[in-house]
């Protein structure tokens, strides 16, 4: 079946599991269209909560049924990985500006019981970027695209084939003014592999990626500024220059074999990150880098027990990471006096035992365990007697995390699925030092915080009939120690706390349904997230929603495809009820609803497309710069992003 763009294909990535399926959203999914932001890559897949910040490349609030919802100014919650192999640190954080999607074949979006498998030592799933693009026929070789507020993106892709061995890579550059002021960015990458098959079912792969993001930060605004001026900035803003400039290099290496009983595949990465970050006054400047390590492997093997066809799988992953963190004070936009210094060491490393049992012709059971270790390691390296209190800090542990699922295909096209998994995840070093104090006595603490620990329930069905296709998982997950990341109503960070009970409730849908195939088409394209993420009789907060999270979100297009190569499409993109900004419910913001128009004209080699985001120029809050426990003063809190108004792109493609 033939994708229209942003169309997310489930695929078993484990045949025979119990375990619903990987998503995945190939790089022909997002030609024809404007794609500057992960938002635009990303935000239609099922499961995902994706909230812009500032409208371009920049980290959003990036969430997986809730986890790492709160997490900023770097992110968690989530493995970001490269072929399988971690592009984030060691402890579990990650900036999303450091990825460059146009670069990918696809990626592949992991959650639920799927993630469980991918990534236990995280509590959403895994986003797993697939390949440097320029492999497939069908892969642009080049795309241009230019556009309001002086966006201008550009790719190119090429590979090569001899024999047993092909190479293959990819460069990007984006750059933009920006919808509001102090809100430019600009970001190159590249991506390259070289790649052996040997004997069948075998091949090694070497890789190198590459991407530098810098990007001003605007900052937040009242509610009031939010909507009556959405292009301002805050006179904070105007005085303390927030930006951001990072950089990564990963170079790895993996290997696989496949025979029909038999898989195997091992894979090791070291990644370097540099990341300067000026921020407002009341945070200073967080100067760091990194050294990462990480091991991955996997054996799986196929053999019958009591009549009964068994797919035995081990995995192992391990990462250790050293960095170098300082902080800094924020002299008007001026590097000030040092304030914090220290070495923070990350070990992460998991290990699971997974069984595949078909019980019947339609009926597959599956049931499994991970054991992960974790340690968090602070040294203080400022002087002795220089700060109030050393940051020194060790933390460990060792969670066990079981799981089990049934799967039963009731008809080839059909599937329905149960189960139960447990995950685990321990704190990051953003969640264990926290910057407290006024400016210019800024300091920074240390502080003990609990690994957060979930148990999830989850049911569905995917499958097609006819024109029709659908994926809908509804899951219950029941919280403990959640990990809770909080600002105070001038956005200085409050740090960390480890919340009581919570629970996570959650709807996930795509449909695709083909109107009309006869040589024209007509697809209408469906997605959308309903959850309620709430304290479980909570002292302060009782029943209350957690901040941050929007009720429901969700996006449709209705696009139409001629066979002389034009192609239209209207869109809508919306997100519904009140969301909390803070835990006290005093404060809150009101959904939105956007639409967008593209149209273009496609042959086997061109496309060309014209695209209109927020075609109303609606004035719209895009999300908030953290949450709060309560607001004390709302009218004069700064905490929301306003989101981008109305833009046009235009592109040029061609593919091989």
């Amino acid at each position: 079946m033939n994708l229209p763009p942003w169309i997310v294909e489930g695929r078993a990535l484990h045949d025979g599991a119990g375990a619903p399926a990987s998503q995945i959203v190939t790089s022909d999914e997002w030609a024809g269209r404007d794609a500057g932001t992960l938002t635009d890559f990303l935000g239609h897949a099922a499961g995902l909560i994706m909230q812009e910040s500032f409208g371009g490349f920049e980290p959003p609030r990036l969430s997986i049924r809730g986890s790492g919802l709160q997490s900023a100014p770097s992110s968690r919650g989530v493995a970001l990985l490269l072929d399988g192999l971690p592009l984030g640190l060691a402890d579990g954080s990650f900036n999303s500006s450091l990825i460059d999607p146009q670069l990918a074949q696809r990626i592949e979006i992991d959650r639920g019981l799927d993630a469980w498998r991918e990534a236990p030592a995280t509590m959403g799933g895994a986003l797993n970027l697939v390949g440097a693009r320029g492999t497939s026929p069908s892969s642009a070789a080049v795309h241009v695209e230019a556009g309001s507020f002086g966006a201008l993106r550009a790719n190119a892709a090429d590979g090569w084939t001899q024999a047993d061995l092909s190479a293959n890579g990819a460069v990007s550059f984006s750059r933009q003014d920006g919808s509001r002021d102090h809100s430019g960015q600009e970001r190159s990458a590249f991506f390259g592999s070289l790649r052996e098959a040997g004997k069948p079912g075998a091949k090694s792969t070497v890789s190198v990626y590459y991407a530098r993001p810098d990007y001003d930060v605007p900052g937040p605004l009242t509610l009031t500024q939010a909507q009556s001026a959405p292009r301002s900035v805050s006179t904070d803003v105007m005085r303390d220059q927030p930006r951001r400039e990072a950089e990564v290099w990963q170079l790895a290496a993996t290997t696989s074999a496949q025979t029909a009983d038999y898989a195997a595949e091992g894979g090791i990465a070291w990644l370097r990150t540099d990341d300067f970050f000026r921020q407002l006054q009341a945070n200073g400047i967080s100067d760091s880098s990194s050294d990462d390590v990480s091991l991955r492997g996997s054996v799986a093997r196929r053999f019958p027990i009591a009549g009964s066809e068994n797919r035995f799988q081990l995995a192992t992953t391990a990462s250790r990471g050293w960095r170098d963190s300082k902080r800094l004070l924020n002299d008007s936009s001026q590097t000030g006096a040092l304030f914090g210094r220290d070495g923070l060491y990350a070990t992460t490393a998991t290990f699971g035992l997974e069984d595949d049992i078909t019980l019947t012709r339609t009926l597959t059971a599956t049931v499994g365990v991970a054991k992960v270790y974790t340690r968090r390691d602070i040294v203080d390296r400022m002087p002795a007697g220089t700060t109030p209190a050393p940051t020194t800090r060790s933390l460990e542990a060792a969670p066990t995390l079981p799981q089990a699922s049934l799967r039963w295909s009731v008809r080839p096209e059909v599937i329905l699925f149960a189960g139960v998994s447990q995950a685990a995840e321990s704190p990051t070093f953003d969640d264990l030092i926290v910057v407290s104090g006024t400016y210019p006595r800024l300091t920074r603490r240390s502080q003990q915080l609990q690994t957060q620990r979930a148990t999830t329930w989850e049911v569905g069905t995917r499958g097609e009939h006819g024109p029709f296709s659908w994926d809908v998982t509804a899951y219950r997950g029941d919280w403990i120690n959640e990990i809770l990341r909080l600002a105070d109503a001038k956005g200085a960070a409050l740090g960390a706390v480890n919340a009581g009970p919570t629970r996570h409730l959650g709807v996930e849908t795509t449909a695709h349904w083909r109107l009309l195939d006869q040589g024209q088409r007509l697809t209408l394209n469906v997605s959308g997230v309903w959850n309620r993420f709430y304290f479980e009789n909570d002292p302060v907060f009782g029943r209350n929603r957690l901040a941050g999270a929007p009720p429901h979100v969700g996006s449709a297009e209705l696009l139409y495809e001629h066979p002389r190569g034009f192609f239209g499409a209207a869109g809508l993109d919306w997100t519904a009820g009140q969301t909390p900004v803070d835990h006290a419910g005093r404060m809150t913001y009101g959904g939105h609803t956007l639409t967008h128009l593209r149209a273009g004209w496609r042959s086997k080699a061109w496309t060309f497309f014209v695209d209109v985001s927020n075609v109303f120029d609606e004035r719209h809050i895009a999300s908030t710069a953290g949450v709060l426990d309560i607001a004390r003063n709302p009218a004069a809190t700064s905490i929301f992003l306003p989101g981008a108004g109305r833009s046009f792109t235009i592109g040029l493609e061609w593919r091989r």
